[in-house]
């Protein structure tokens, strides 16, 4: 069945501005100031549906509600007026998010998302394999304070960091980036563009390896690992088997090649100093979140728990942040969305669901060790997933041509 909407040429350019602050949030000289383009691209979002007397519908009035509530419970924090402040960026996404999900197609964005993806991938291969040409061309496109740290580790520790300011950022990119493309393999009939998606698979699991995030490239191969065996098993769906399980054997067993030793002698030297630098904040903010049980440091504040180390884990951060109560109030949507959509793929088959599905579940795991979910910039992306799938299954008008293919629409939402 395929589904064709209006087309919306305004929306599009939209769409590119608002991803490309996404993906290049880490350059100053790329991008506006994000305190104040997110809150007029919010300002604009709200006053399209205004125009367009768009209600809201579905998940968008059960995950507002939930937001809403998690603001209130803000106000009871240690830091008041910190945490309401740095809330109101979760709203902002949000609304930025459903704009674009209501007016551009599933496939469009995921398209848009790859291409700023392969972006970052061309930079963090250039500064592994030219590194004169990165630090000329791409370093000074990056704040001034986080030149000595790039090539600091680049130099002594192998880590790269290409077009960002934290190889966790990196990872993220990379991840998406592989999901995207994975995405379109499974709804793509042309055999070139399969090959050429199944080689920018392998170059963004590298990609996380270059940043040397192990936890991050285990995720993400084991999401890549379900999208298989949950697929087709089509030619090309095993090809992307073996693309993943070379990569797993290549992380486990690279120090047998010749010249990669080193490398590989410093990545785990540095993933374990993280991983001790990690325990030892992880130990210190869950002895000091008994000063503030209930409703939490404030919004922003995991860091202050553990003494100004970095809490690389969304569900401790966002417990050290919210409380006990706050947390519970903020993961009863993400559950319950994430269950519903798997309810909703097992009889859908829908690019957007799909799509969704993977984005939900690539959070979910690297939150262990990053901080996605607790994250207002990388919710914006995650936002940006679940709407799109909401939208596609409530067949809005509002977006240009997408196709997708529905064998059960019994259910109207995710929610």
């Amino acid at each position: 069945m395929q589904v064709q909407y209006k087309s919306n040429r305004f929306a599009k350019i939209l769409a590119f501005v608002i991803l490309w602050h996404f993906f290049f949030a880490s350059s100053f000289v790329l991008r506006l100031n994000p305190k104040l383009f997110w809150p007029a691209m919010f300002v604009i979002a709200v006053i399209s549906l205004v125009y367009k007397k768009q209600l809201m519908q579905g998940t968008e009035v059960y995950y507002f509600a939930f937001l809403s509530a998690g603001f209130i419970l803000c106000l009871f924090s240690a830091d008041t007026a910190h945490s309401a402040i740095n809330d109101l960026y979760y709203f902002i996404y949000f609304g930025v998010a459903v704009m674009i999900a209501r007016n551009i197609s599933t496939k469009s964005i995921i398209k848009l998302a790859l291409a700023f993806c392969i972006v970052h991938l061309i930079c963090i291969y250039i500064q592994v394999f030219l590194p004169d040409l990165y630090e000329s061309a791409i370093l000074p496109l990056l704040p001034s304070y986080v030149y000595d740290n790039i090539i600091t580790q680049m130099t002594y520790n192998s880590s790269y960091y290409g077009f960002t300011v934290q190889t966790s950022i990196a990872a993220m990119y990379f991840a998406i980036g592989a999901i995207c493309a994975a995405e379109l393999i499974r709804y793509e009939t042309k055999r070139w563009k399969k090959i050429i998606y199944v080689v920018l698979i392998a170059l963004f699991i590298t990609g996380v390896l270059f940043a040397t995030r192990r936890g991050s490239l285990l995720a993400l191969c084991l999401v890549l690992l379900y999208a298989y065996f949950d697929g087709s098993r089509s030619k090309f769906s095993r090809i992307l088997l073996l693309v993943v399980a070379a990569v797993i054997l290549l992380l486990f067993g690279i120090e047998k090649i010749p010249g990669m030793q080193g490398m590989m002698d410093k990545m785990s030297r540095l993933t374990g100093n993280t991983m001790n630098g990690r325990k030892e904040a992880w130990g210190i903010a869950l002895e000091n979140y008994w000063n503030y049980p209930f409703f939490g440091y404030g919004v922003g504040n995991a860091e202050v728990a553990a003494n100004g180390a970095s809490v690389d884990n969304a569900y401790l951060a966002v417990l050290i942040e919210r409380g006990a109560v706050g947390t519970v109030v903020w993961f009863i949507p993400i559950i319950m969305i994430f269950c519903r959509t798997v309810r909703i793929k097992r009889s859908v088959k829908d690019l957007a669901v799909d799509f969704s599905f993977y984005i939900q579940l690539l959070f979910v795991i690297m939150s262990f060790m990053e901080n996605y979910l607790g994250q207002a910039i990388a919710m914006f992306f995650y936002y940006l997933a679940v709407m799109s799938a909401d939208f596609s299954i409530l067949g809005e008008n509002n977006y240009e041509s997408d196709e997708f293919y529905k064998e059960n629409s019994r259910s109207k939402s995710l929610l």
